[in-house]
């Protein structure tokens, strides 16, 4: 038997459009009329929420305006004051002018009359709270300008502005209120040049602040070519006493006199923990060595201060390395920091040879091992008798290139001197 799917429509009105019968018909009246008021009541609604949120609102701010009610017949007319202009002067004017204020009585009066944030001021005195920026870095957008980023780790809170080098070269910036309230701990300098405005930039403003916190200055990929020996120096005057790192990594454009012996005796010997002159790379080929020697090693040997230093492209010679580590071994304290290797890296110091080094330390009764580091590296772990007390010398020669160039000069000067016709 064959099934056969039933119909649920008869077969002579399936052809039949029931749209035809919908259209016009009380059925499509009533439910237009059913949209249209739901419409009306959804506006209605809202209307009311707003309505009641204003009103609330009025309520809360209730201090801030004045309202009078005058009758005129049976009509009741509300007129409502607005705000004094006063009350919506910007944080930073209206520090200036309470700073600025007078102390007499009248003035103050004549404030309370006119501003209602000065009256919360007077009737709520609370001290400022200072921030304390962990860091502090400027990096060079060109010729945009510096960027500007506050970091925090206390309120896990960063904030960065662009300063155009227009606000830089300014005599003031704007940027006074919020300094005034920073205790700084750290100052990160990348990838600007070192000019005079910049640092006059700094000054003005970091004399706003509490640097009695600050520990570390870095200068990473810094232009030393707009500056002089001066610069620095004036950099560093006011935050010198209380460093205890001291870096500048891969700057360019530097000079013999960039970073010299001077500018290391401005950083205060019993504070400071490490100095790292890293990466230079000088503005003429002609130069080859910073006006960092002996002195600087001398200095912190006499005051016993040994922090861990690394050297790169400097004046120091191989006696005074020698000197350096027979005064550590005689002047460092038996503790348990102490027992710890003390590291001081020279690279590149063309003054400095290991073979020297090794004999000097044996005329000094120290016995040395070397044994190779990382790189052009040689690492010379200096020990005396009897002891677990171990100072690290790291020496990096001079690069095959450098070798190279350094020979083709004295081949040219030997060959000037030999062309030269003496004079009778």
């Amino acid at each position: 038997m064959e099934l056969q799917r039933k119909r649920s429509f008869n077969t002579s009105t399936v052809s039949h459009d029931f749209r035809k019968e919908y259209k016009g018909s009380f059925l499509e009246k009533k439910c237009r009329k059913v949209k249209k008021e739901g419409k009306k009541n959804g506006l209605k609604s809202l209307a009311e929420w707003i309505l009641t949120k204003t009103s609330t609102g009025k309520k809360t701010t209730s201090s801030n305006t004045v309202s009078q009610k005058t009758g005129s017949g049976a009509k009741i007319v509300t007129i409502q004051e607005k705000m004094p202009y006063f009350d919506h002067v910007p944080n930073e004017i209206f520090f200036q002018i309470l700073k600025n204020c007078k102390t007499d009585q009248p003035s103050v009066l004549a404030i309370r009359r006119v501003s209602n944030r000065f009256n919360a001021c007077m009737d709520h005195v609370a001290d400022v709270k200072m921030n304390v920026l962990s860091r502090l870095v400027l990096s060079g957008l060109g010729k945009k300008g510096i960027e500007m980023r506050w970091v925090s780790y206390e309120g896990q809170k960063t904030k960065t502005t662009v300063v155009p080098w227009d606000v830089v070269r300014s005599p003031k910036s704007g940027f006074e209120f919020n300094f005034n309230r920073f205790s700084i701990q750290r100052i990160l300098l990348k990838n600007v040049p070192l000019s005079d405005d910049l640092i006059d930039f700094l000054r003005s403003l970091l004399q706003l602040s509490d640097l009695s916190k600050l520990i570390q200055l870095s200068l990473s990929q810094v232009d030393f070519s707009p500056s002089n020996s001066l610069s620095l120096h004036r950099f560093l005057a006011p935050m010198a006493k209380t460093l205890e790192i001291f870096e500048i990594t891969q700057c360019t454009g530097m000079r013999a006199d960039s970073v010299t012996d001077e500018h290391l005796a401005q950083l205060d010997a019993s504070t400071v923990r490490r100095i790292c002159i890293d990466g230079v790379r000088f503005a003429s080929l002609s130069t080859k060595n910073l006006d960092i020697g002996d002195g600087a090693l001398r200095r912190f040997a006499r005051l016993g201060a040994f922090p861990t230093m690394i050297l790169d492209r400097c004046a120091v010679t191989t006696n005074t390395v020698c000197d350096y580590t027979k005064e550590w071994f005689e002047q460092c304290n038996e503790s348990e920091k102490q027992l710890r290797s003390q590291v001081c890296t020279v690279k590149r110091c063309p003054k400095v040879k290991g073979s020297q080094f090794e004999s000097e330390c044996r005329r000094r009764g120290l016995r040395c091992k070397n044994r190779r580091g990382s790189g052009s590296l040689t690492l010379y772990n200096v020990q005396e008798e009897n002891t677990k007390r171990e100072f690290t010398i790291a020496l990096a020669a001079l690069e095959d290139k450098e070798l190279a160039e350094k020979l083709k000069t004295s081949e040219c000067q030997n060959n000037a001197n030999l062309l030269t016709v003496p004079s009778f």
